[in-house]
């Protein structure tokens, strides 16, 4: 698999540009076709954003032709809320940030939630305040539970992954050991795609919780992307009872690469 086309979603908040110099980045690395969706909402249109959100197109395409890549630029409906009504069927990527408490009201408010679950796209979410001056996937994290969704994640990331430095492998199991069979297969199935593999395992006593065990290996190893499943339960279970989704999408401080 390929990066050939990447969406970066495009609004009027103050993290479009960083999102925006990401995605160029991201596109450049792997020679993908960049694709600006406009999800502005009606309210951006007016009072203090209403110019910000006329000159998304104009400045997105600026940023793409000075990076020398071929793009596309769409505009979706105001009341658009379905994955192929946001043109992300047709992609391999899709860049967007985690809402900013201050300028939901300016983009679609099914991304980044809905399109992450409906699309069959990985998603690359970005946290607010993001520059998109510090390049990413140099040293990946990928969090690993043996599921569907994390095994999806991986094969979605295989491009990050090849490209990467170093790759760190963690495993968070009652049972962990480096010597596991399942953990050795997972490690040896990264290898052979040509990938440097660090096995950061930890072991559940229940004392901690997966994000925060995940947390502190990140913070022993500068690791600058996150890759892992979206949604092992429902999108509801996890708003009622928690989940490691839930906590990524509304705390994350660094990027996460999420599959579902």
């Amino acid at each position: 698999m390929a990066y050939r086309d990447i969406v970066v979603y495009l609004d009027a908040g103050a993290d479009c540009a960083g999102r925006v110099r990401t995605a160029i980045n991201v596109a450049a690395k792997h020679q993908a076709r960049l694709i600006g969706v406009d999800i502005s909402t009606k309210e951006a249109l007016e009072g203090q954003s209403g110019n910000l959100t006329l000159a998304i197109e104009d400045e997105f395409t600026t940023a793409a032709q000075e990076a020398g890549l071929d793009f596309q630029y769409h505009a979706a409906r105001p009341e658009a809320h379905t994955a192929e009504q946001l043109f992300s069927h047709c992609a391999d990527l899709l860049v967007t940030t985690q809402p900013h408490p201050d300028h939901r009201h300016l983009s679609n408010s099914a991304v980044p939630k809905e399109i992450l679950v409906t699309a069959g796209v990985p998603m690359l979410v970005l946290p607010t305040g993001w520059t998109g001056e510090v390049a990413i996937g140099e040293q990946v994290f990928v969090a690993w539970n043996f599921s569907r969704e994390s095994t999806r994640a991986v094969h979605d990331a295989m491009p990050i992954l090849k490209a990467a430095r170093k790759v760190f492998l963690f495993v968070f199991a009652s049972n962990y050991s480096d010597d596991n069979a399942d953990v050795q297969e997972i490690k040896g199935h990264l290898e052979h795609h040509g990938i440097t593999v660090a096995l950061e395992g930890w072991r559940d006593t229940g004392q901690t919780d997966f994000t925060s065990a995940l947390f502190a290996g990140l913070d022993r190893e500068n690791a600058d992307l996150i890759v892992c499943g979206a949604y092992g339960h429902s999108p509801l279970f996890e708003d009622i009872f928690g989940g490691a989704t839930r906590n990524l999408l509304n705390n994350i401080s660094m990027p996460v690469l999420m599959s579902h």
